[in-house]
């Protein structure tokens, strides 16, 4: 049964507890947050020979060249960047310990990388929970997963006003029939009318939260919160 209260009961680590030290989406910014106890929020996407690994970007940056992950085995990439990690070595160390939010990147062509993190994810007895920015993503975890928690992501910070206007007309027309479990919205277009008649019927997660002030001035409009700097954040709290 689907169950959302994991996600919305502590804070969620943004990329897992990083910081000058630690590196995000790495095994160290995830055991720290199993010692922290919150739900952890991580990107992953999919090498050549279809691993399905831990990075925010479509690139691996070593010096000043860019390595396409998906155009390279895993093994070469884990020698240029020992810190890369995968989805299965992710899921052995967590063990349903923490909830985990993951997000599929839209980098790779067709439905492989929802494939591939399927064969992984169908076996986990841990809490877990899927969002994406893609409307196909999320499209293919409704009608092929159905017992999966599916998030919709939405307005990437970079994106110029009136990209983010289009943007959000799509996403929103598109939700009458992907029908996701819950909206991650970013929390610089809040407060917005729109999202207060959706979060009627499901839960809104504001992202990315980077201090309290932040967090209380958006409170009234988000379930919870995907926070960078989480520990000075509980520590203020």
């Amino acid at each position: 049964m689907k169950n959302i209260k994991p996600f919305l009961s502590n804070l969620i680590a943004h990329r897992g507890v990083h910081n000058k030290i630690i590196k995000e989406n790495t095994i160290t910014s995830i055991k720290k947050s199993i010692k922290l106890n919150v739900p952890v929020e991580f990107d992953i996407t999919l090498t050549k020979d279809n691993v399905v690994v831990l990075c925010h970007d479509s690139y691996i940056k070593i010096i000043n060249k860019k390595y396409e992950i998906r155009k390279y085995d895993f093994k070469y990439l884990k020698k240029i960047c020992h810190n890369l990690v995968t989805l299965e070595e992710v899921l052995k160390v967590v063990c349903g310990k923490i909830p985990l939010l993951i997000e599929f990147k839209y980098y790779n062509k067709g439905n492989k990388l929802a494939k591939q993190a399927c064969k992984l994810l169908d076996n986990y007895k841990g809490p877990f929970a899927i969002q994406s920015f893609s409307v196909k993503i999320v499209s293919w975890f409704k009608r092929n997963r159905k017992e999966y928690l599916v998030g919709q992501l939405c307005l990437r910070k970079y994106d110029s006003k009136v990209k983010r206007y289009i943007i959000s007309k799509a996403v929103m027309l598109s939700m009458h029939f992907t029908n996701p479990d819950f909206l991650s919205y970013n929390i610089k277009d809040l407060p917005n009318e729109k999202i207060e008649r959706l979060r009627k019927r499901m839960p809104v997660l504001g992202w990315t939260v980077k201090n309290v002030n932040q967090i209380e001035k958006n409170s009234d409009y988000c379930d919870n919160f995907i926070c960078d700097n989480i520990e000075e954040i509980m520590e203020e709290l």
